[in-house]
């Protein structure tokens, strides 16, 4: 099924989706009301796009769009995946608040990680720009890294530096952490090239990774005394960023949509929110799932952490799930596609009972890093903005398991050679620190220009 036919059957019974809408949201925030800490966390917005994907499902069966058996699937292993998450409860935190006086982290080592971090990102990402251009001229993400030549490795790069560079800030302003020699203006140009480059990339989800590091900090910070009088601002820079968030999507979809007319945008934002669980309509109605070959699931997983590392050739592995989704039910390659949600994914390539515990696993794994990870979490560790970033981007594992493989082979990648340089400026002499410092204004101002 089409995304115009999936269109046309909701335009027949509008009110029938809503009203499934409405009931599985209710259900999946109901049941996740204990794991959820906030609007502003990453699992609240991604048991909202879930509810919307299972819209999806729901709806076709009742029209009798779909197999019973499919139905059955999707129900048994999304039930399996809220187990796994709920089998790991969240674990309560101190009562008594912790003074800056007895327990300061890593400061300095952070600090130099922000500087490293910030110089890197800034660096890589004009080069990037110098190489390929804008991305938000492109059509798609894929598209833009898909000439290889080292790309990939460049956008691996900026990934990890990008969000150590605007959690470290947060961190920095927030704990008022003082870099001498460091001119006041150096964190404005931070901020402004993590800003421009959330624009550029004409990702509409990059903005929103700045509410996920602040609720984060906050989150784990929420004992520490020595933020307290920051909380506040924080907790507005949340609020201003979610609508600031919400115009730059609207924005992007305009203009990717190639029409400023109202009822142009208005159609693609529609289009775009019952279409989460465009991987369900493309497989489900006309038995696609079952003619796709199970072969290779351990790659289809695994593979691009692999392939990062040449442990396997990557003509190799098997196509993307999505990819092979679109192809079947357009007849022609786009190199586009849905996500591979865990539902559909487990199904092609381990069955239905081998589905059920992958989902199960997956849960378990998003479980255990949010609930039992962070409970080992100080304030100010030096693995803290690590944690950070893994935690959010486990909760979309749902959705497509690469996306966190990928995020993994990334820490992999850069989070050693960055922490490496850090440890080196935080323990060098103060006039080699001072050098360091110096390259870093020294980027700014190259990117500046």
């Amino acid at each position: 099924m089409t995304y115009l036919e999936f269109l046309q059957q909701l335009a027949e019974t509008p009110m029938t989706y809503v009203m499934i809408l409405i009931a599985l949201l209710a259900s999946y925030l109901l049941l996740l009301r204990n794991q959820i800490h906030s609007v502003f966390d990453p699992l609240f917005l991604a048991t909202v796009y879930g509810a919307f994907a299972a819209a999806d499902v729901v709806f076709l069966w009742w029209r009798d769009l779909i197999e019973a058996k499919y139905f059955i699937q999707f129900i048994s292993t999304e039930c399996a995946f809220f187990l796994g998450l709920m089998l790991f409860r969240v674990v309560k935190g101190r009562d008594k608040p912790i003074r800056a006086a007895a327990y300061r982290g890593h400061r300095q080592f952070l600090a130099a990680l922000y500087l490293v971090s910030a110089a890197t990102f800034i660096l890589t990402q004009a080069a990037t720009y110098a190489i390929r251009g804008i991305p938000f001229l492109y059509d798609s993400r894929l598209e833009y890294y898909a000439e290889g030549g080292g790309l990939g490795a460049l956008d691996r790069i900026i990934t990890v530096t990008w969000f150590c560079s605007c959690y470290l800030l947060i961190y920095r302003r927030a704990c008022k952490i003082e870099i001498k020699e460091l001119p006041r203006w150096f964190d404005v140009f931070v901020a402004s090239a993590l800003v421009v480059s959330a624009i550029l990339s004409g990702s509409k989800s990059s903005f929103i990774l700045i509410v996920f590091a602040t609720f984060y900090f906050r989150y784990l910070h929420r004992r520490d005394a020595s933020c307290a009088s920051a909380d506040k601002f924080l907790a507005r820079l949340q609020k201003v960023t979610i609508v600031s968030a919400t115009v730059a999507a609207v924005l992007i979809v305009c203009v990717k949509a190639g029409s400023g007319a109202s009822n142009v945008w208005i159609f693609e934002l529609y289009r775009r929110f019952v279409s989460f669980g465009d991987a369900y309509f493309m497989a489900y109605p006309t038995h696609i799932l079952d003619s796709i070959s199970s072969r290779g699931g351990f790659f289809a997983m695994f593979g691009s952490l692999l392939a990062m590392f040449r442990l396997v050739p990557p003509a190799s592995l098997p196509e993307n799930l999505g990819f092979q989704l679109y192809r079947a039910v357009y007849g022609f390659d786009a190199f586009v596609g849905p996500n591979p949600r865990h539902n559909v994914f487990g199904v092609v390539y381990f069955g239905t009972f081998g589905a059920i515990v992958y989902s199960l696993m997956l849960g378990m794994i998003v479980g255990f890093i949010r609930n039992r990870l962070s409970a080992f979490m100080r304030p100010g560790s030096a693995v803290e903005p690590l944690f950070v970033f893994l935690a959010i981007s486990c909760v979309w594992v749902s959705a497509d398991i690469g996306m966190l493989m990928k995020d993994i082979g990334s820490l992999i990648l850069v989070a050693p050679v960055l922490y490496a340089m850090a440890a080196i400026v935080s323990a060098a002499p103060t006039s080699s620190v001072s050098a360091v410092r110096y390259l870093a204004l020294q980027a700014a101002v190259s990117e500046d220009s």
